[in-house]
């Protein structure tokens, strides 16, 4: 079923569905005013309905279709802050819950019962009584905690980790693909490295390390078992299952182990990375390595390519030749990871869900009593003691998904002090 998304998705069923779904969320009399930034509005779109819901399956399912830059606009929040939302064309508006339509019964089953935010049959005021509960029934501690910027600062790279471990349907993750690079919020610096100081470096060997280091996680992800596959498991995750880290390998050994054996390879071959000229070998694979390195640093999406594309030559060659471009790229500042979903898309609050679906699954297994709507969630505890220990954990479950707790937001309350989640006050 899921190799073949993307026929379910163009069903002109589907897409009519989508877009009624698409007009309902707009009052009748707004709909002549309700456009996008190409200027069509809902009320020309329905003019010709049919044709352009057939013209729409058609491009989808010959890969014609690609998303419109969306425009944005900013509305105040309480705080005195702004939040931005972005507006789609009535097209992609369309594409995107018809996607969404197919996409989120494939999640629904995995999501846990903590999660109550933008999910079918589950309402605000159902996490506020389910939190009530909880608070009433001896777990006074609260930790009320908040994701600083989170739609803003999803990882691209993480998040499509997720998705091609339940969709095989490469047809379908290259249009989610095509949606998050159109809505890129902003592009994230590379990880702990001072680039100032790697312009400087005299030693290659140096950057060819960082390159070959990048390209080495880069292979353990597909096999890293702390990754994606814990928390995408076929496995039924219950709240209250514990997991024994002793039953998976040891990491460090595992990339240890492939680095020496590439490193062996590498020196055996000649190949310099990242300096600006490798050996030339049969059929010329390295020998236009200049050029590539200078196309491919171009791009600020560089690193999701190199992943699609270096890797994808395969073996050896595969491998030396990401990891030269990857040393070129650390060294030029290129190839940062492509952050941030739109909010205010169709698609953005069931990819989020997705993207936060393992720091759900790590507090429920620790044990804590955790509710989580988008980006506000709450652990009640019974202690001080426990409520400290949650707070330390949610950090270090959202560091490995590259997030962040907002430090002015997360708190933890004391029994005798009122909580305010959701809009209610829950004493």
């Amino acid at each position: 079923m899921t190799t073949r998304l993307l026929e379910l998705i163009a069903a002109p069923e589907n897409l009519l569905s989508a877009w009624r779904s698409v007009r309902g969320n707009i009052p009748k009399y707004r709909r002549s005013r309700a456009s996008g930034p190409d200027g069509v509005s809902l009320a020309d779109f329905e003019q010709d309905l049919t044709t352009q819901l057939k013209v729409l399956r058609d491009m989808l399912l010959k890969g014609r279709y690609q998303p419109s830059p969306p425009a944005y606009f900013d509305i105040p929040k309480k705080n005195g802050a702004k939040r931005t939302l972005a507006i789609l064309s009535v097209q992609d508006r369309v594409a995107q819950r018809a996607a969404q339509q197919v996409l989120e019964p494939l999640w629904e089953p995995d999501f846990l019962p903590c999660s109550f935010g933008f999910r079918p049959g589950i309402s605000l005021e159902r996490a506020v009584a389910h939190v009530q509960n909880l608070r009433r029934n001896h777990n006074g501690w609260v930790v009320d905690g908040d994701i600083a910027a989170c739609f803003d600062t999803l990882d691209h790279d993480i998040l499509m980790s997720f998705v091609q471990h339940k969709i095989k349907d490469q047809r379908t993750v290259a249009l989610l693909q095509n949606w998050l690079d159109v809505g890129v919020m902003q592009v994230g610096p590379p990880q702990n490295l001072d680039m100032q100081a790697a312009t400087r470096v005299e030693n290659a060997k140096g950057i060819a390390r960082q390159g070959l280091n990048w390209v080495l996680e880069s292979l353990m992800d597909q096999t890293d078992p702390y990754g994606a596959y814990e928390y995408y498991s076929d496995d039924p995750v219950h709240p209250s299952a514990q997991v024994d880290d002793s039953t998976f390998p040891d990491r460090g050994a595992l990339v240890s182990q492939m680095r020496k054996g590439t490193l062996r390879r590498l020196m055996a071959s000649g190949v310099m990375m990242g300096v600006g000229f490798v050996r030339a070998r049969a059929g010329g694979v390295f020998s236009k390595a200049g050029t590539a390195l200078r196309t491919v640093a171009s791009s600020p999406l560089a690193r999701r390519l190199l992943k699609r594309n270096a890797l994808t030559v395969g073996g050896f060659a595969g491998l030396a030749a990401a990891a030269a471009v990857t040393a070129y790229l650390l060294n030029r500042k290129a190839g940062a990871a492509p952050l941030g979903v739109l909010q205010g898309s169709p698609l953005s609050p069931l990819l989020a869900n997705v993207y936060l679906h393992p720091f759900d699954v790590h507090l429920s297994r620790t044990g804590y009593q955790l509710a989580r709507f988008a980006d506000d969630w709450v652990v009640l505890c019974p202690s001080r003691e426990q409520a400290e220990n949650a707070y330390n954990d949610a950090v270090r479950s959202l560091a490995r998904l590259h997030l962040k707790i907002n430090t002015d937001k997360t708190k933890i309350l004391a029994p005798d002090q009122p909580l305010e989640w959701l809009g209610a006050v829950i004493r």
